[in-house]
This record gives structure tokens, C-alpha cells and sequence, in this order.
């Protein structure tokens, strides 16, 4: 795959996913060898909420490149998103084999360990994966009273309750940042809203990318 293309793919990813992956899927038609083009495809998927897609286009760029770990840490956090702890663990148990001291894998455990509701093992995991590697910082926990009173100011509807994580991955993705009631009260989920930000975070970092994400939806 030439830079250009390459530059072109991510640019265009950024804004318009759709666009991106037509790009993507162009590209293929001449180079479907091309393992890099797979990743694409499936960070396209990824973020046109195409789980299956996605998954199905991270296990062939495996298929050219079995030893990357990213890609099984993204198949991982694709079947957490989706409620299937089977899959990542066996996605998991996968990458353990190529990469067991890498940080992308200790964060892909601390989040499955989050959504079996096993929070101070998920902790534990994100501080490694830091010591590991400066890149993959640990997440915040700021306060959850005075979050939850922030996100009650800028909440479009009725009440605001904060938790930790969903129960499961119903209705939206167990990665999702909130629930909604047909009254407009919201519960919103804290530690899927920390996950991107590092301790020097604040509680309005993380309003600000609530609100974000709220209008984008």
C-alpha cells in the first residue's frame, strides 16, 4: 500500500468512517494481500458500530500477520463490547502465547476484568500496563459525587446516577456510556467514560467528552 493511500485512509477515517472503508474496500479489490488494508477495513468497521464486520476483517488480516497483538486485543475488546467473554478470553488466551508482557494486552484484561465486575483486578491491570509502557496510562477515577452532580448540570432530561459499568452488553454494547429512560433519566457509566483519559484528567475532561459524545449520537 502506498503512503498516500495510507494518509488518505486516516484522514478520511477520522470524520467520515463510511467514506474510508469504500476507500478501503477500492483498494482491496487490487491488493487483498495486503495486511494493512485488512486493519483498515476492520478500524472502518470499528467505528461504524459493525462488530461482526469488524471481527471478521481482524481475523483475516490474521490470517497474513499472525503475530501482531493489537489485532487480537481489538477482536477482544469486539467480543466485550458484544457480551462475549468466551470470545475474548479465548482472543486472550491468544495473544498471551505472542505477547504475554506486552501493555495493550494488559489493558485488553483489565477490561474484560471490568466487565466481570472484578474492578480492583481491572485497576491492578491498568497500573502494569503503565509500568509496562508509558503510552498506555492507567484511567482516572475521580469522584463520583461530584461527577455525577457535573453531568447533572449539562443533562438534556431528568436525573443523573452514576455506576461503574453496565450489568451487560444490552442494548447499545457494554462499552457504552449510558442508558437512557423514556423519562430522560440517565444512568451514566463511569469507568467507560474515564477509560481514554490519564490521571491528570479532570471531572470536566470528562464532562466535556459526555457532551461530545451525546451530541455525536
Amino acid at each position: 500500500m502506498r503512503r498516500s493511500d495510507s494518509e488518505a485512509i486516516e484522514i478520511t477515517l477520522e470524520q467520515e468512517p463510511n467514506q474510508a472503508r469504500q476507500l478501503v474496500q477500492q483498494l482491496l479489490q487490487a491488493q487483498d494481500d495486503d495486511a494493512d488494508l485488512w486493519a483498515y477495513l476492520a478500524e472502518c468497521e470499528s467505528e461504524l458500530r459493525n462488530h461482526n464486520a469488524a471481527l471478521k476483517a481482524w481475523a483475516h488480516y490474521l490470517t497474513l500477520d499472525p503475530h501482531w497483538p493489537e489485532a487480537y486485543t481489538a477482536r477482544c475488546d469486539l467480543f466485550i463490547e458484544q457480551g462475549d467473554i468466551d470470545g475474548a478470553l479465548t482472543e486472550l488466551k491468544l495473544v498471551k502465547e505472542i505477547a504475554d508482557d506486552d501493555a495493550r494486552v494488559m489493558r485488553a484484561e483489565a477490561l474484560l476484568a471490568e466487565a466481570q465486575g472484578q474492578l480492583q483486578q481491572a485497576d491492578e491491570l491498568y497500573e502494569q500496563a503503565e509500568q509496562c509502557d508509558a503510552l498506555w496510562p492507567a484511567p482516572p477515577r475521580v469522584s463520583r459525587q461530584a461527577l455525577q452532580a457535573a453531568l447533572q448540570r449539562v443533562h438534556r432530561g431528568g436525573s443523573v446516577r452514576v455506576e461503574e459499568m453496565p450489568e451487560s452488553a444490552l442494548p447499545h454494547g457494554f462499552l457504552r456510556l449510558q442508558d437512557v429512560t423514556a423519562d430522560g433519566d440517565a444512568i451514566v457509566y463511569a469507568r467507560n467514560l474515564e477509560r481514554d483519559f490519564d490521571q491528570d484528567a479532570t471531572v470536566m475532561d470528562l464532562v466535556e467528552a459526555y457532551e461530545s459524545e451525546v451530541t455525536e449520537e
